[in-house]
């Protein structure tokens, strides 16, 4: 083993979520332990002034472990609010575990350089914060984790939030709040009930605070601390963002219409289909495409899942699905869907994809779409970093869907940004390639030689099939950049989802 490869591994078990590690991949399986309701469950009035008389009430103070959700993803206000109340009470050395973080969280840089933050772990990070995360400022590597893989460490106590900090759109005095109604709604808070069930403390800060009965309740009262009036924890035009807008080219149709045919040729379009597209915009433009190809057979499928966009509630009015099962809202559309459609079902962030949750809903997945920095030869992925060597992006939900899926796309272009997308190895692996089973381009088709099977079915459905090597030589030929040399030591981590090291950037 390398000595850049040991730094990593030395990093892992000496950081925030300092944990037993074997080999590279999987820790031991823990069990899932929830929290206790608070003592003071049955207070009525749970108020306080503001996020000082919040930091005050749990004696908030240096090292501690702070926690957010990312519900209104670019649009957040709350994240940037609490850390400025830390820095102004001259704080050092916190940890903060949001579940993103995103370009309007610029400011974070500031206090990352200035000892205010120490540690960094998050499931998906872009925009200017991302420079400090690789600046070398921190106390040790930022830590990646998925989606699901942040519940499990979350429910199995290997990360201890001391305060989780709820944006919510609308609460009650007791602490019970939405993000279903409101103002400023944003959609179920699937990330922020995961938090609030295991944190040592959660703090509301919400929107509006009313004395009416809430049109839903995303976390109860029994698992709040406090409440804050805040105004704005989140503009909800923030929402909506690049990766969550369907691509809109002649390529992504292409792509979507491929998608569709590869779903049909491996006989899993038929009814009772249950379905979810990450975010990106070949996968996310894939969405209307196969939708039209149900329709023309008359199919009608079980679930949608994972994030959530219009294309997908469109499916849903249109008779498609049965229901959608949402973990969070990708735009405005969604948003409204969540609050009306009784089909349109929230879940948590454990419900949806905790590797410790037998039947969480990535496992009951028939087909996922997803798509792609770089993939390589061995079909591994990489959302995490770009060919310029920039943080991009992060596991998100992306290996815990691949896993759980019975049938995994990846959809991407040959090229982006002047660089070749397709790869002998990955700058770092996101996602494994044994959990990827085709790849669809906007130059053909390549299946996982271990799927020796799907390539037969895809063959005789008369798609464009090609070999990785094909596909990446004309990747290769319309280049017009190079990668930049990769780092030399470890500057991030990424978790496998089921806990321990899976690879360092």
């Amino acid at each position: 083993m390398g000595s850049d490869t040991q730094s990593a591994r030395l990093a892992y078990l000496t950081g925030p979520l300092a944990t037993p590690l074997g080999p590279m991949g999987p820790a031991p399986v823990a069990s899932l332990q929830m929290r206790p309701p608070r003592s003071d469950a049955r207070q009525a009035d749970k108020q306080v002034r503001n996020l000082s008389a919040a930091f005050d009430a749990f004696s908030i103070g240096d090292g501690a472990v702070l926690s957010f959700h990312h519900h209104y993803r670019n649009g957040d206000r709350l994240m940037n609010a609490v850390l400025a109340e830390a820095a102004r009470r001259g704080l050092r050395g916190l940890t903060i575990a949001p579940s993103s973080l995103f370009p309007v969280h610029a400011p974070l840089a500031d206090h990352i350089e200035s000892g205010v933050i120490g540690d960094v772990v998050t499931d998906y990070a872009k925009g200017p914060v991302t420079a400090a995360l690789l600046s070398g400022a921190l106390r040790g590597p930022a830590l990646l984790q998925s989606h699901g893989g942040r519940a499990r460490a979350l429910g199995t106590g290997l990360l201890r939030v001391d305060v989780a900090f709820v944006g919510a759109s609308l609460a009650q005095a007791d602490g019970a709040c939405t993000g279903r109604g409101g103002a400023l709604p944003c959609g179920p808070l699937g990330y922020a009930q995961v938090d609030s069930g295991y944190a040592r403390h959660t703090v509301v800060c919400a929107h509006e605070i009313t004395q009416s009965p809430l049109p839903h309740t995303d976390i109860p009262g029994d698992k709040v601390d406090a409440v804050v009036p805040f105004d704005t924890p989140g503009e909800v035009s923030g929402i909506a963002s690049d990766t969550t807008l369907p691509a809109q080219t002649p390529q992504a149709k292409q792509i979507g219409g491929w998608v569709a045919e590869v779903i049909a040729a491996a006989g899993m379009m038929r009814h009772g289909l249950s379905l979810q597209t990450g975010a990106g915009g070949y996968s996310l433009a894939s969405v209307p495409l196969i939708g039209a190809a149900m329709a023309r057979a008359g199919l009608r499928g079980s679930f949608l899942s994972g994030g959530i966009t219009g294309a997908h509630t469109e499916l849903h009015r249109a008779g498609l699905f049965e229901r959608i099962h949402d973990v969070q809202c990708f735009d405005g559309a969604a948003v409204a869907s969540s609050i009306i459609n009784p089909h349109h079902l929230a879940m948590s962030a454990s419900e949806y994809a905790n590797p410790l949750e037998s039947l969480a809903i990535v496992n009951r997945l028939d087909v996922m779409v997803l798509g792609a920095v770089e993939i390589d030869r061995q079909f591994n992925v990489n959302v995490t970093i770009g060919g310029d060597g920039r943080l991009i992006g992060g596991p998100g939900g992306h290996p815990d869907a691949a896993e759980g899926a019975r049938l995994t796309i990846v959809t991407t272009g040959l090229g982006g940004g002047g660089y070749a997308k397709l790869v002998d190895d990955v700058r770092c692996v996101t996602t494994q390639g044994r959990h990827i089973d085709v790849l669809v381009s906007d130059e053909g088709i390549a299946v996982n030689p271990a799927r020796a099977d799907l390539a037969a079915d895809l063959k005789r459905a008369g798609l464009p099939l090609f070999s990785f090597d094909a596909l990446k030589a004309t990747a290769d030929q319309s280049a017009t950049r190079l990668r930049c040399a990769a780092a030399t030591s470890p500057r991030l981590l990424i978790e496998h989802r089921s806990g321990g090291l899976l690879d360092w950037a």
